[in-house]
């Protein structure tokens, strides 16, 4: 039974309209004061690599802030996306790299209600690929009461993605003879979602605090890979997941600080499940130390486990009544574990010198090992970044 309805073209409308409003209001309100605005620019890279992918992801974060208090965040991401995967679209053994550009912006403003406050947020997100377009809204509100020591918040989403095919490989650029590219097979489907979701945060005691969150996610349209192919009784055919996804995630942390030793520990734990049967697990911890003033280590460690889908089976067991066929390793059972170190410096240091603009900001560097089951293999994450406050 489909619970999703395809959102129509004014509720897809007011969401722009509100973002809009959102936008221009923080503009109107930040012209009525005469302060000074104050915001920060981070500028990070990202790395993943795992047997038959390398990403390469520069991007670049700004965030101004009026004098009143409105919050205006924009930022972009190109993705260099390196590939030898059949998933992927490569018809031959070779590597191929695709280049991702992602832009956002977002903007928000707290009001008073007297012993409470409402901070209200819009946002939205265009990704484009060759074979993908992307774009997704938001509304996300967030009442402070008791002195802001509880924070209830809900936000309402809105995504829909054009889904392309673009074949890779030595002969895939050839045209026909009215001149269009056989490689590129045009738009393949689309897929459109909802997001509901609701949390609240307290904290308990001056150094112990907790949250909770609930996330719903309803997905419709295409939900296979457009390149993927599975092997049914001896022939290739085109992997056909059902048309419709609904997903729950439960999730919850626990923080402490350690006053004496300015250690804080963090509990994490992640449930979920969705309609297609498949349930995970995903505990993790987190220990942040502080070193003098300057300096902050993190370590982490987070273990993932899951089911399979309904409809998963090895490739050589589906048969031709099967309704619905799949070669997505995520789609089988699995688990992983995951370690991560992470470090970051204020650059106090550099005051005086000649790199003194640096001075109030802050460098970061972190790497993760993923160590999992699934046919993807093993993988490598890091970051680094530095963020400047003007």
């Amino acid at each position: 039974m489909r619970i999703f309805c395809k959102p129509s073209r004014t509720t897809r409308f007011a969401f722009l309209v509100a973002l809009i409003v959102l936008v221009t209001g923080a503009f109107a309100a930040a012209d009525e004061s005469t302060g000074t605005w104050t915001g920060n620019l981070r500028v990070q890279g990202n790395y993943y690599w795992e047997t038959s992918t390398r990403v390469v992801a520069p991007e670049v974060r700004a965030t101004l802030v009026s004098p009143d208090g409105v919050v205006i965040s924009a930022g972009y991401l190109i993705d260099a996306i390196t590939s030898a995967s059949l998933a992927a679209g490569v018809i031959e053994d070779i590597r191929f790299t695709e280049t991702r550009n992602q832009g956002s912006l977002s903007v928000g403003r707290e009001f008073d209600l007297g012993e409470a406050q409402l901070r209200l947020s819009a946002s939205g997100l265009v990704s484009h690929e060759p074979d993908y377009l992307a774009t997704s809204l938001s509304l996300n509100g967030t009442l402070s009461l008791n002195q802001r020591t509880t924070l209830i918040s809900v936000g309402l989403g809105y995504i829909h993605d054009n889904v392309g095919s673009v074949l890779r490989g030595a002969n895939a650029g050839a045209s026909d003879p009215g001149g269009r590219m056989l490689s590129d097979r045009g738009r393949v489907g689309q897929l459109e979602g909802m997001n509901l979701s609701a949390g609240v945060t307290q904290i308990l005691a001056p150094n112990l605090w907790m949250s909770a969150e609930y996330n719903l996610l309803v997905n419709n349209g295409m939900l296979s890979n457009p390149y993927r192919a599975v092997m049914v009784q001896g022939v290739l055919t085109p992997e056909a997941h059902p048309g419709q996804r609904t997903r729950h995630t439960i999730s919850g942390r626990l923080a402490y600080f350690v006053e004496p030793t300015r250690t804080a520990i963090h509990l994490m734990y992640r449930s979920y499940l969705d309609d297609w049967e498949l349930a995970a697990i995903n505990p993790e911890v987190r220990i942040y130390q502080e070193i003098g003033d300057a300096v902050t280590l993190r370590v982490r460690y987070r273990y993932y486990e899951q089911n399979r889908s309904f409809f998963f089976r090895e490739s050589d067991v589906f048969t031709a009544d099967d309704p619905f066929v799949t070669a997505d390793p995520k789609m089988g059972a699995f688990h992983s574990h995951l370690l991560g170190f992470r470090g970051l410096v204020m650059l106090r240091f550099l005051a005086n010198t000649p790199l003194d603009f640096l001075s109030r900001g802050s460098f970061d560097v972190s790497v993760d090992y993923l160590w999992q089951t699934s046919r993807f293999g093993n993988a490598i994450m890091a970051q680094s970044g530095i963020t400047v406050p003007f």
